[in-house]
């Protein structure tokens, strides 16, 4: 039972003291009591708790592709395209005229001749009746000479038999040496006039002054030909010429040879024919043209094909070469002694090689390049035997970075080397 007080000082006021004790506590004492029990459990459950270790992530390695160097003489090859033209062409024209009475089966565009073979026949018969008048007229020439000489015969016995001394101009009137060298004249005259007849008697005859085929037909059998009338262009057969133009750069890699004798660089030539490329006819470079082309400034090189057309037994089946066709070839360059032969793809901006080191990771290394082709070029033994190049591509050719074969395991920091795979590696050419 709660006690009242009453304040003598104020009338009719009571007062409650043991109540507002109470609320004091409940209000402001207990919150903080609880807020500190929740402090100290907290601090407790954080220092006595399970500790989270940081797990040690595996270094990332980038999967690559290599081939093992060995350097090894390596054949050089320098690709080029060019035109094949003739080299030997000639417009057959008579050295008589007529009529055209007979003309070879051959004679048409793509025949084809043997040399001294007869390809048409002019009229002749005007040229044998002059022949024959000419013989005449030699025989005529020849008969007067016989006389005179027998007549000079007698001269010089009846100067001996006078024994008379007489000057050396009057022993040659004697003697009617001025007659017979008249006479002697005018046989070889007519001698020489027969052997030009009997010339053009043979040349009725047109022949083929090599072996060739016919490019252009100029005349049909009844034709009147003369002189300046262009029967028909031949072009010989022995051989063609490829006219092939290469960069400047490259013609140290070719031989030229000084003269006939010297054997020049060998040239593969393919045809455009869309046959197997393994299908090619062989030509030698002979000369160097002096001029460079005028287009692109290149060099231009002239390789003689023999038999382009396949017309000999041991050429049997292979493709044939035709005039005017645009081919590709291959040049066999000097060899290089000692290198490296890689593909072009795997040589890097600044000329330089990614390799694979002993410790797994990327090197990019400087490297000199002897020889550059289409698709692959020639370094210097700067590379050693038994290193590795890497043949695949790399977004981020980091040098340092590592790297690892197929079947390799991933190596930690302090590993030395790596697991050699078994798949990943090829060697190098």
């Amino acid at each position: 039972m709660n006690t009242i007080y009453s304040n003598p000082n104020v009338p009719g006021e009571v007062q409650h003291r043991p109540n507002r004790v109470l609320s004091f506590f409940m209000n402001f004492l207990l919150p903080l009591a609880a807020l500190a029990c929740g402090i100290a459990i907290t601090w407790y459950l954080l220092q006595t708790g399970p500790e989270a270790k940081p797990k040690k992530r595996p270094p990332s390695s980038t999967l690559v592709e290599v081939m093992t160097v060995q350097a090894a003489p390596q054949q050089t090859f320098i690709n080029a395209m060019g035109e094949i033209i003739p080299s030997q062409e000639v417009e057959v024209k008579p050295r008589v005229s007529g009529e055209v009475l007979e003309a070879n089966p051959e004679f048409l565009p793509g025949g084809h001749f043997r040399s001294g073979e007869t390809m048409l026949r002019i009229d002749r018969t005007d040229y044998e009746l002059a022949a024959e008048q000419l013989a005449s007229q030699a025989l005529q020439a020849k008969s007067d000479l016989a006389l005179e000489m027998g007549n000079q015969r007698i001269a010089s016995r009846e100067l001996t038999l006078m024994g008379e001394s007489v000057s050396q101009e009057e022993k040659a009137l004697i003697l009617r040496e001025p007659q017979l060298e008249k006479l002697q004249a005018a046989s070889r005259y007519a001698e020489s006039k027969l052997a030009r007849a009997r010339l053009d008697l043979e040349r009725t005859e047109i022949k083929a002054p090599f072996n060739g085929v016919v490019s252009n037909r100029g005349v049909v059998t009844g034709a009147r030909v003369t002189e300046s009338t262009v029967l028909a262009t031949l072009v010989g057969t022995d051989a063609f010429w490829l006219r092939l133009t290469l960069p400047v750069s490259q013609l140290d890699w070719v031989h030229i040879p000084e003269n006939r004798d010297d054997q020049g660089s060998i040239v593969h030539i393919y045809p455009q024919s869309g046959k197997n490329d393994d299908t090619y006819r062989t030509g030698e470079v002979i000369r160097l043209d002096a001029a460079l082309e005028t287009q692109g400034r290149m060099a231009r090189l002239l390789v003689e094909i023999k038999d382009p057309l396949s017309l000999s037994e041991e050429n049997k089946g292979k493709p044939r070469l035709l005039l005017g066709s645009y081919v590709k070839a291959e040049i066999e360059g000097i060899p290089v002694n000692s290198g490296i032969k890689l593909n072009r793809a795997h040589l890097h901006d600044n000329d330089t090689v990614w390799l694979m080191d002993e410790d797994g990771r990327l090197e990019v290394r400087p490297v000199k390049v002897l020889f550059r082709a289409q698709d692959h070029v020639i370094l210097d033994d700067s590379i050693n035997n038994g290193e590795k190049i890497i043949t695949s591509s790399m977004s981020s050719p980091v040098p340092g970075i590592l790297l690892r074969l197929e079947g390799d395991t991933p190596k930690t920091p302090g590993m030395k080397g790596m697991a050699k795979g078994t798949g990943g590696q090829k060697n190098a050419e």
